[in-house]
């Protein structure tokens, strides 16, 4: 493993190497940050479709609830 200090400069490999592995440990941190945000983007989906059927068939018990009151108020 190569175990030099950062902020001393690359050391025995040349700066191009050093570059490098910065650019490929940023491009696997994007990548996973990215994977992982589509995975919980698609649960929140589901949860959101859930909650608004939910909510659908709340409004229409109120809708029908009110109505009822209404009927009743007008006999």
């Amino acid at each position: 493993m190569n175990t030099e200090k950062i902020f001393e400069g690359p050391g025995q490999s040349s700066m191009e190497t050093y570059i490098i592995e910065i650019i490929i440990m940023l491009v696997i941190a994007f990548l996973f940050g990215y994977f992982f945000c589509a995975l919980v983007k698609k649960s929140q989906k589901k949860l959101v479709k859930k909650l608004e059927i939910e909510n659908q068939e709340l409004k229409n018990k109120l809708s029908v609830d009110t109505q009822k009151e209404i009927k009743e108020k007008g006999a």
